[in-house]
């Protein structure tokens, strides 16, 4: 679902300011099920903010490189500091960036994507795979056989002749059962983060005038309309449907908005955690790039200005 027309060039300051304001942000929401600034994932959260400006470092330097050699900068950049790097985050916020950064559509962004994109978006993915010495691929990228199915995607292009792209490659990882979430959006000229996300967020923001549950009502929401494909990889597609289900739950217990929407939100959080599959990973992402995308439409204290403190426990 995306704009008919490209939106105002914007600078690579201002690219950086909202990588960064919705990744700290992202990152430390309360989101059932995942990592936040409350609880670790399986990655600490503190290594999760370590990577941030990297991150947003290489968003804001976008416009001068290909998209793959954007993923590629930004993972490096974050392994080099923190030793973790966040290959989601760097692969849903580099063509973003870009359009932004250049004042064109994201279709057209991704309707350029080359054959040249390919091998470092590949190196960027088994990079990112490694992660600290001893590090699974699964910690770096939430499901090890989905990682595989991108990683033979992606080596599969870059074999298929100059006419492959990285475009090509995802859209025949997303083609998988159930398929991958980030090539489903390189695919779909992302439907989730553009059609779901963003009016979701937007709509919490205005709600609630606070960050943090705008964010986790955004995800609740997501979850809701669209099976986690992490969860439906890990536990099958049915489990994955039912986690959707109990998340609409919440959204009908009030979620965010009433006393027992949070307590059915503590709910859910405990049914997800007590059962590591059913973690919906794939489901923060574009969420994060919501995020981005409403801090660069409507500048970074957007979302920063609306960060209140948290009750005392």
């Amino acid at each position: 679902m995306e704009e008919s027309t490209p939106g105002p060039r914007v600078s690579p300051a201002e690219v950086a300011s909202a990588a960064a304001s919705a990744l700290f942000l992202g990152y430390s929401a309360p989101m059932p099920g995942t990592g936040s600034r409350y609880l670790d994932g399986t990655v600490a959260h503190e290594t999760r903010l370590l990577g941030v400006p990297a991150l947003a470092a290489a968003a804001s330097g976008a416009a001068e490189r290909p998209v793959g050699g954007t993923v590629l900068e930004a993972v490096l950049g974050s392994l080099s500091v923190a030793g973790h790097a966040d290959l989601r985050a760097a692969g849903y916020l580099a063509p973003l960036a870009r359009a932004a950064l250049l004042g064109e559509r994201l279709g057209k962004v991704l309707a350029g994507l080359s054959h040249d994109d390919i091998r470092p978006f590949a190196r960027a993915l088994e990079a990112a795979g490694s992660g600290r010495p001893g590090e699974p691929r699964a910690r770096a990228y939430p499901s090890g056989r989905r990682a595989g199915a991108l990683a033979g995607a992606l080596d599969f292009a870059a074999g298929a002749g100059r006419d492959a792209t990285l475009r090509d490659a995802m859209r025949f990882a997303a083609a998988g059962d159930p398929g991958d979430p980030m090539a489903r959006e390189y695919a779909k000229n992302f439907e989730v983060t553009n059609g779901l996300a963003r009016p979701a967020l937007s709509n919490a923001l205005t709600r609630v005038e606070a960050t943090r549950p705008a964010l986790v009502q955004a995800y609740l929401e997501i979850l809701a309309e669209v099976p986690d494909l992490d969860a439906a990889r890990r536990a099958g597609l049915g489990e994955a449907e039912e986690v959707s289900r109990m998340a609409n739950g919440v959204l009908k217990a009030g979620g965010v908005y009433s006393r027992r929407g949070l307590q059915a939100i503590t709910n859910l959080d405990g049914l997800l955690r007590s059962d590591p599959r059913l973690e919906p990973s794939a489901t923060e992402p574009p969420v994060v790039a919501a995020a981005f995308l409403l801090a660069l439409e409507h500048g970074a204290g957007y979302l920063g200005g609306r960060v209140r403190p948290a009750p005392r426990r």
